[in-house]
């Protein structure tokens, strides 16, 4: 027994040297899946329990339009009967043990009932005399026969001789079928029927479980549930230890391999590693035309499919890429993707494709070689680059002279996110620019009132002025791509149109776009 032990011991100390873990990341560890269980039983459990409940409401709103099409049967019986017919009425509703019974009446009164024969009873001792006067159903706390006790009735009347019938469904004896028999654990505790503002039972009693309603198809009906605890409580617990060891041994797993892995140790050498390793790849946006609202180009955005991160967001990739000298290789990488990517495109002349590059990368001696490469490539397959310029560095004098001459070799020019970076206006008017793109930020405002709100018009107007092309980012509604066209807005560009798709989605949308 103690060789047993101490081999134990043995090996649980060689796990935690081989991992190099704290004892505060392995309580992390090991608690985790706890957590998770907890999270994923609950979840589960109370989807369960709510259908479960809206199953019970369904299956008893089918039983109760199952009697009242009987009950519809039952009143065209009792309204062939001739006034005295009490007897043949009694005899009909025996052995029938969700009606209490029929009432037949005139234009005067209440005649006969299949309870007691004949008799004689204001048409107002059950409902006010008017809604008498048209066939229905309605929820009433009580009848004649059995005050304070509710029913349903269903009032059938003949227009012609203005004789009608009543029948009376038992509420309280109804209500408590639909609770099933008294075992455990039962789903619900509690169920109201309710109907035209009016329920069953009259004053409703429920306790501290959830509340579900389901509603009948024709909205006539409308069935109130209480969850049972004590249903939800043995399901949870249930779920909970069946989860538990599958997901212990996944995030023990996960976590171990995870921590194991000592050749990724950040971001910046994550990146370079995925350039490396081709885990790069891109997705394109289509960018629209408000002239005859067919795709004139498209956006080339870069995604990364992390080994073990899976999908990182741009937004943290770009900007390490961007603080650790990485941005350059990383523009050339899509660059080269786009291009191997288009290769065999089959797209209309004039085709553009944008690519968001750092003002960084116009320091690079062979920036020039570089974009005629770009531009004779492309254009050999009908596409012309945009070059969009982020604003997240200031433009010197110096990127800006190099940007002219890329424009002087056909390469067309946009600034991008305008007016949320570091572009200035004496910067616009001596740097000539092909295209504007106007920031999501400001197309957000549009039928809204705020301090900004009034910001955009000022945008397109200068555009226009400056001849610039304008493009619109962010377009997610048609009040807003409305609005933007009525100001001639060329182009525009948002998940109203499409949102980013990886290549093989793209040659599918466009093909259809033809096709419209």
């Amino acid at each position: 027994m103690l060789t047993r032990l101490n081999f134990i011991q043995k090996n649980m100390r060689q796990l935690l040297s081989t991992f190099n873990l704290t004892f505060k990341q392995w309580g992390l560890l090991l608690s985790l899946p706890i957590f998770l269980s907890l999270g994923i039983s609950y979840a589960i459990t109370r989807y369960v329990v709510h259908d479960k409940a809206r199953e019970v409401g369904n299956f008893n709103l089918e039983r109760l339009d199952e009697l009242l099409l009987q009950s519809d049967g039952i009143s065209e019986f009792a309204m062939t009967l001739k006034e005295g017919d009490c007897g043949k009425l009694s005899e009909y509703m025996r052995f029938r043990p969700y009606y209490r019974g029929v009432l037949l009446f005139n234009d005067k009164a209440f005649y006969c009932s299949s309870m007691t024969g004949d008799i004689e009873l204001p048409l107002n001792s059950l409902l006010p005399e008017y809604q008498l006067k048209d066939s229905a159903r309605y929820i009433v706390p009580e009848t004649p026969a059995r005050p304070g006790v509710p029913a349903i009735i269903v009032i059938s009347k003949d227009v012609q001789t203005r004789r009608g019938a009543i029948v009376v469904l038992e509420g309280q004896y109804l209500i408590d079928s639909f609770i099933q028999p008294e075992v455990f654990p039962r789903p619900v505790s509690t169920v109201v029927l309710g109907m035209h503002g009016a329920t069953l039972p009259s004053v409703p009693h429920f306790g501290d479980g959830e509340i579900v309603s389901v509603l009948a198809d024709d909205k006539e009906f409308l069935v109130i549930l209480e969850l049972s605890n004590a249903f939800f409580r043995h399901f949870f617990w249930i779920y909970f230890w069946v989860s538990l060891p599958v997901i212990f041994i996944f995030v023990l797993l996960s976590g171990l391999l995870l921590w194991r892995k000592h050749g990724r140790r950040s971001l910046v050498d994550d990146i370079r590693s995925g350039l490396e390793n081709e885990e790069f790849f891109l997705v394109y946006q289509p960018v629209i035309s408000t002239e005859d609202g067919k795709a004139k180009g498209v956006e080339a955005l870069v995604r990364w499919q992390h080994p073990q991160m899976g999908l990182v967001r741009p937004d943290l990739f770009i900007h390490i890429a961007e603080e650790n000298q990485l941005i350059v290789p990383l523009t050339n990488y899509i660059f080269e993707r786009a291009l191997a990517d288009f290769a065999n495109m089959e797209v209309e002349a004039g085709f553009r494709i944008g690519f968001n590059v750092a003002p960084e990368h116009f320091t690079q001696d062979d920036i020039e070689a570089k974009f005629v490469h770009l531009r004779d490539s492309l254009t050999r397959i009908g596409v012309k680059p945009l070059i969009e310029i982020t604003e997240r560095q200031l433009l010197t004098a110096d990127i800006c002279q190099r940007i002219e001459g890329l424009r002087q070799l056909g390469i067309l020019v946009a600034i991008d996110d305008f007016g949320t970076g570091q572009t200035t206006l004496s910067l616009l008017q001596t740097m000539p620019l092909d295209y504007l793109k106007i920031d999501k930020c400001f197309i957000d405002t549009i039928g809204h009132e705020s301090v900004t709100s009034h910001v955009l018009d000022t945008i397109i107007e200068l555009s226009h002025k400056m001849n610039y092309v304008v493009v619109a980012e962010g377009v997610e509604t048609q009040e807003q791509a409305d609005y933007l066209t009525c100001r001639q807005v060329h182009f525009l560009q948002g998940y109203l149109f499409a949102k980013p798709m990886k290549l093989e989605d793209l040659k599918l949308w466009l093909a259809a776009e033809r096709l419209n």
